[in-house]
């Protein structure tokens, strides 16, 4: 199976908009998280704004620890999360369903509805990378290493 059969990785996760993600930024919804998965330099070449970043690394672990605390610390209250990469072909998608399956694993009350941002934040930038209320990019704007 290539990546690009255009098959969805961890297809059971709600997909959401980038037109979505940017309403929940505008509107300081404290309700739903947006979490990043890539390496810090990525990040650092554009995100979208108030985005936690937690590597790809914590939810590969074979080590539940890192993954628990970011739980436990970052997601406590959220009644939504939204994972992304950079395409959110791989990555994120495959982050999101580890993040689902510990939530169920630690049988909280109040899990998060785990979800995926489709297009990743190669999509969201295509729509807002102009608007820096959701936007926020370095100086030379929106230039990822990867196309």
């Amino acid at each position: 199976m290539g990546h690009d059969s255009g098959e969805l990785v961890a297809p059971e996760l709600a997909r959401v908009t980038p037109e979505v993600v940017a309403e929940v930024v505008k509107s300081g919804d404290k309700k739903t998280l947006i979490v990043d998965v890539r390496d810090p330099h990525e990040v650092a070449e554009g995100r979208i704004k108030d985005a936690l970043n937690v590597p790809s690394s914590v939810f590969k672990s074979e080590d539940k620890s890192a993954l628990d605390a970011v739980i436990k610390e970052q997601l406590a209250g959220a009644e939504q999360v939204v994972v992304h990469c950079h395409f959110s072909k791989v990555r994120g998608p495959t982050c999101a369903r580890a993040l689902n399956e510990r939530l169920k694993a630690l049988g909280l009350d109040s899990a998060p509805e785990v979800k995926v941002l489709a297009g990743g934040v190669a999509g969201f930038m295509d729509s807002f990378k102009a608007d820096p209320a959701v936007a926020v990019l370095p100086e030379g704007g929106w230039n990822p290493a990867q196309k």
